[in-house]
């Protein structure tokens, strides 16, 4: 599934475009905090790599952390 594979590169471009404003890395670290622990949950991911695991073992759990990055605004839609 590429379509996996290229949401999860533009959330971690996001995340690396937006990580030195405070508020928008503190937004993204509390969505992946939320769904990112269920596909690697010791934290010893990457984001990119957690984001796609999480789109393979969860996808309905992926599904509803895109809509809220989109909704949040922190990646476009």
């Amino acid at each position: 599934m590429p379509e996996i594979e290229d949401i999860a590169y533009k959330i971690s471009l996001a995340f690396e475009d937006n990580y030195f404003i405070a508020a928008k890395r503190n937004a993204f670290n509390a969505v992946f905090n939320k769904y990112l622990s269920l596909s690697d949950p010791n934290a010893e991911m990457e984001p990119y790599e957690a984001i796609v695991a999480l789109g393979y073992k969860h996808r309905p759990e992926f599904d509803v952390m895109v809509k809220e990055l989109k909704e949040t605004g922190l990646i476009e839609g």
